[in-house]
């Protein structure tokens, strides 16, 4: 099935893991989603993020296996199964993203809201001086610039516009 906006299929995907609680996720590379999954980390929404590629790809998919010969592969551990077994096709590869929570208890979620404005129907580009704020400056712009993907902030710094992707806060 092809992907008509594969960095919303990314953010949904986070999302959804975030309302399950799920310690990762596993979604398809890119080069692109490499980029802005180092944003996330570098700004502190998640833990990090890994390639899945040769030994690190057969112990993920060994332990998969193991719980299917014990009976226990069921629910979520089924689902994330099968994502991996299904981005691990062709020349893509998964990415392992560890999602990160915080509070006493660890357990409200860093992103609150991950939200696409830049779509495959209608690019939203902004010069340097009007690049967006989000939240007031308590959130973060995801803009790819002629001088990477960076954030609103870099991006003023810098003096610089470009397409804004998503929000983040």
């Amino acid at each position: 099935m092809s992907v008509t906006d594969p960095i919303a299929d990314m953010f949904s995907a986070i999302k959804n893991a975030l309302q399950r609680r799920d310690d990762f996720v596993y979604i398809q590379s890119s080069k692109l989603k490499e980029r802005i999954l180092d944003l996330l980390t570098r700004e502190g929404y998640i833990e990090g993020w890994e390639r899945l590629t040769g030994e690190r790809l057969e112990e993920e998919l060994k332990y998969y296996k193991e719980l299917e010969k014990k009976g226990a592969l069921k629910g979520k551990e089924y689902q994330l199964y099968k994502r991996l077994h299904e981005y691990n096709k062709g020349t893509q590869y998964p990415i392992k993203v560890k999602l990160k929570y915080i509070g006493p208890k660890k357990n409200k979620p860093a992103i609150q809201n991950l939200v696409k404005i830049s779509k495959p129907g209608r690019r939203i580009y902004v010069p340097a001086r009007l690049v967006p704020y989000v939240k007031r400056g308590l959130g973060t712009a995801i803009m790819s610039t002629d001088k990477g993907i960076i954030t609103d902030k870099e991006a003023r710094k810098l003096g610089v516009g470009g397409e804004v992707i998503g929000f983040v806060w």
